[in-house]
């Protein structure tokens, strides 16, 4: 079941990043000030969305797949429209303290949030329901549709205002889509119910706070020291791993976090101890390639994908913002499990606001002295710090397993790609597609030969099997 899941979560979050990957579109239709805009009104969306809906969506995730049997859409609904009045209500008195706050991105902002998170809500319904189609299909079209509103709103001269707008109206799309394709009822509000998920979730909203603010205060503080020309270059730069390595890494949690809570709910240990480790490590072999691919073929992969404005910035921080977005991507898809599977979300909401408070004080430091590549640095050291911080209390919640045998050829086919990229890059000459391709085709290939090699994740069994099958059927056996 695993396997087949993540095939098709990984389809379901790599389709949607492809075609989300119009952002290096939007660099060639957009200057770096245009593309600026979109950078602040996604950020503020993104805070507003921890302040406000976190908490739902933390409390599905949890409990739904931990009670199958159990309806909470209804129970869900109600929190989230009571929610976003509370959002509405409250949002617009930020002009009580802030006059020179656009009224225009405050307000997209808003319905991005609103419209972003009821999608996320009902995609989190999905995923502990075990149901990966319809996850899939919501997802691709959610995205297809926000690339369409995006250049839309490009053509008609909206700018980055337009850009942000599409994000909303396509995250519409996936609700609709989501509304009209279930037919099952939905069961009625209960009182119980919408404890038990604010119980849990409320005071995880002060963890989802944390992580919008660190996720989006990077961008507003290069804007605020730097310039909107700065930001959009940061946010491109800094778009790229997430673009890539937190999609993918979004499938194996979509994958292996339900099976974990359903293992947990029966009390089985020995299960949950696997469930980890398998997680682990198929987390690690999909992210590390796609790592060592960014970092090594920097220059390759700025030439090709982004505008020119962009190139030279891009190139010189994505190395450093790529080991960043891995270290945090290992905290957050597996060392923050622990603190999910105790019960324990005020160690989350620590490490989490603990991160936010580095990361300000090192952002303001180091851009103020060294620029763009001191807001890379600062992300890198916040990454790490915040990832043993994470790592010294997971001790204390439930600690995950980390199988170094496992580990051990994850590393080893990582090291025989870079090595492989590393050669393709001192024989080939430029940074258009064709060395990209052969960089690429020469990283890909090495990773793959390796990993079959090693039997890393059971590649090698797995494969070995579908050609057993394979063979069998083709003969009439």
């Amino acid at each position: 079941m695993l396997n087949r899941h993540f095939s098709i979560y990984l389809v379901a979050y790599i389709l949607p990043a492809a075609v989300g990957f119009a952002v290096t579109a939007y660099t060639r239709l957009l200057t770096p000030a245009e593309y600026g805009v979109y950078v602040v009104g996604i950020s503020l969306a993104g805070i507003l969305g921890a302040i406000f809906f976190a908490w739902i969506k933390l409390s599905v995730s949890r409990y739904q797949a931990m009670s199958a049997e159990v309806d909470f859409r209804g129970t869900a609904m109600v929190a989230f429209g009571l929610t976003a009045a509370v959002l509405c209500a409250t949002t617009p008195l930020v002009f009580l303290f802030r006059s020179d706050v656009s009224v225009e991105l405050l307000l997209v902002s808003m319905f991005v949030a609103i419209m972003a998170n009821a999608v996320d809500v009902g995609q989190e319904f999905e995923r502990a329901k075990l149901r990966p189609y319809r996850f899939a299909a919501i997802s691709i079209v959610r995205s297809v549709s926000s690339v369409g509103f995006g250049l839309l709103g490009i053509w008609l001269g909206w700018g980055g205002m337009g850009l942000l707008a599409a994000f909303g109206l396509g995250s519409l799309t996936g609700i609709i889509l989501n509304l009209v394709g279930d037919r099952t009822r939905i069961a009625p509000f209960q009182r119980s119910q919408f404890m038990q998920l604010a119980r849990y979730g409320l005071p995880l909203t002060l963890a989802g706070l944390s992580v919008a603010l660190y996720s989006t205060c990077d961008r507003l503080i290069v804007a605020y020291l730097l310039g909107k020309d700065a930001a959009g270059i940061f946010g491109v730069a800094a778009d790229l791993p997430r673009q890539f390595m937190v999609m993918i890494a979004s499938s194996v949690a979509a994958a292996t976090v339900p099976l974990v809570f359903r293992s947990l709910s029966e009390k089985n240990n020995e299960t949950t101890r696997e469930r980890l480790n398998e997680s682990l490590e198929l987390l690690l072999v999909v992210v590390a390639p796609v790592a060592i691919w960014l970092a090594l073929a920097a220059d390759q992969v700025a030439g090709t994908l982004v505008g020119v404005d962009f190139r030279a910035g891009v190139s010189a921080l994505l190395p450093t913002l790529v080991l960043a977005r891995f270290f945090g991507i290992a905290n957050q898809f597996y060392v923050q499990i622990s603190f999910q599977l105790a019960e324990r979300p005020f160690m989350l909401a620590a490490q989490s606001f603990l991160t936010l408070v580095v990361s300000v004080a090192l952002m303001f430091a180091l851009v103020a002295g060294y620029g763009l590549n001191g807001a890379a640095l600062a992300t890198l050291a916040t990454e790490a710090i915040g990832f043993v911080v994470a790592l010294v209390l997971m001790h204390r919640a439930h600690p995950v397993p980390f199988d170094v045998n496992r580990l051990a050829g994850v590393a080893a086919s990582a090291a025989a790609m870079a090595a492989a990229i590393l050669v393709a890059r001192s024989q080939v000459d430029g940074t258009g597609l064709v060395a990209l391709v052969i960089v690429s085709l020469a990283g890909g290939f090495a990773y793959a030969a390796a990993a079959w090699l090693l039997n890393v994740a059971n590649v090698r069994t797995l494969s070995l099997r579908v050609l057993r099958t394979f063979n069998r059927k083709a003969l009439g056996v």
